[in-house]
């Protein structure tokens, strides 16, 4: 390891490089979005050859498995449980008004802080002196952070240890969406308004400390390139192993499913959407069903949904592959995003015919009418839904060009050959230097 305050340019010579990944949650069953994408990535550094040690914290709302239920035994070289982020409910009114009132000084005169907008739960915790104690016991060349995260990367690197930043959201951007979207009103406006400050002040100062970061999509690589200029920024994609995630057998009942985890507002918000417009889809086809599936769904809306005669609600699945194999068409109105959903990704790799709204697609290479439909409102959308219901040859042929663009785009044969070919992970192996 390279003496504080140093960053070393590259592993020793003649040993694959270490990388200690730190994830906010296990990663396994990778059913959402989330829990996808890390796997994915742990998936990506294991081929890239790595050393790979992961470091989880657990959430209040998942237990994790046994390890050996994992492939982590094929793909990480040694796991380490963190512990137990502070639940976000727990925090006292007076605390909280506390740390809107610090982000909201600390982002306007651009000063660092060590908690911020995204990362409490676990800054609570004492998360940064617990990856940084990790870091040494692995004798990591390389950390692989969280990009809300990002301020633990000033004292990684003053103890020589080389960052990477995972921006599965760009942070100011994805703030700045939140207060457009639900900052109706002066309490909840002033508040979102300090997580946009803090976010912007938190990626300014701290994305520099950094030695590489993982953008989702060349339109983020852009933003996140002008904001620290002089690291190495990559287009690392929401990506699926092709191989595991195949198409399935075309559902033959008139199912619309989405698929989410509902304590993100935006997910909740899409399936009141979905519930708001699925009248318009019975007066085409009485027989369809609205499939809601994933966990966190609160208690007086799973009531209310299921008081409408037409929702099932499957709450967290085992298997993705099972809830898909139900879907006739998938519905993505998810209005505010970060990153690229993969929820989307899925769909397309399972040749799932899509219904999203202009926000979901935002920026990615996908067409309305060749391989999703775009639509927007609650009457546009369920057209649209109901077309493909009644239309078996326009659901063949947006499932398959889907597969298609996903086999183009996020598969996981594709990020590799964009990591090996630019990515320090890949520069740093024996032989390369």
């Amino acid at each position: 390891m390279a003496n504080a305050g140093t960053a070393p340019n590259s592993a020793p010579s003649g040993r694959k490089p270490r990388v200690l990944t730190v994830l906010p949650d296990f990663p396994f069953p990778a059913n959402t979005g989330l829990h996808l994408r890390h796997a994915s990535l742990l998936e990506l550094i294991h081929r890239l050859g790595c050393y790979s040690a992961l470091l989880y914290f657990t959430t209040e709302e998942r237990e994790p498995p046994s390890l050996g239920t994992t492939p982590l035994a094929r793909i990480c070289d040694e796991v380490c449980h963190g512990g137990r982020r502070f639940r976000h409910s727990d925090f006292s009114t007076a605390s909280l008004v506390l740390h809107k009132a610090g982000f909201l000084l600390r982002g306007l005169l651009g000063l660092p802080g060590k908690r911020y907008p995204f990362s409490m739960s676990y800054d609570r915790i004492g998360a940064a002196a617990i990856v940084l104690a990790e870091a040494r016991r692995v004798q990591a060349d390389f950390v692989v952070l969280p990009g809300f995260m990002l301020h633990y990367a000033a004292e990684l690197r003053a103890n020589g240890f080389r960052v990477i930043a995972d921006a599965i959201d760009v942070l100011s951007e994805l703030s700045a969406r939140l207060l457009a979207c639900y900052g109706n009103n002066l309490f909840s406006g002033l508040g979102l308004y300090s997580n946009h400050v803090a976010c912007e002040a938190q990626e300014r100062i701290y994305l520099p400390k950094c030695s590489e970061v993982w953008a989702t999509s060349s339109q983020e690589a852009e933003t996140l390139s002008r904001i620290a200029p002089d690291i190495n920024v990559l287009v690392v994609p929401n990506c699926l192993d092709e191989f595991a995630f195949q198409p399935g057998h075309p559902a033959s009942n008139p199912t619309v499913g989405f698929i989410g985890t509902y304590s993100s507002f935006p997910n909740l918000q899409a399936a009141r959407f979905l519930a708001e417009m699925f009248p318009a889809v019975l007066r085409e086809h009485p027989r369809a069903r609205l499939k809601l599936a994933g966990a966190g769904l609160p208690s007086e809306e799973e009531k209310r949904f299921r008081s409408l005669g037409y929702v099932d609600i499957l709450g967290a699945v085992a298997q993705s592959e099972d809830f898909y194999e139900q879907c006739c068409v998938v519905a993505l109105p998810v209005f505010v995003r970060g990153g690229v959903p993969l929820k989307l990704v899925e769909s397309l790799a399972r040749e799932k015919p899509v219904v999203a709204c202009s926000e979901t697609v935002a920026g990615l290479d996908v067409r309305d009418g060749h391989d999703v439909l775009v639509r927007e409102g609650v009457e546009d959308f369920a057209q649209a839904v109901s077309l493909l219901l009644a239309d078996d040859s326009l659901r063949l042929r947006l499932a398959r060009n889907g597969r298609d663009t996903f086999m183009r785009n996020w598969s996981l044969s594709r990020a590799e050959s964009t990591m090996q070919l630019s990515s320090l992970l890949a520069q740093s192996q024996p032989g390369k230097n």
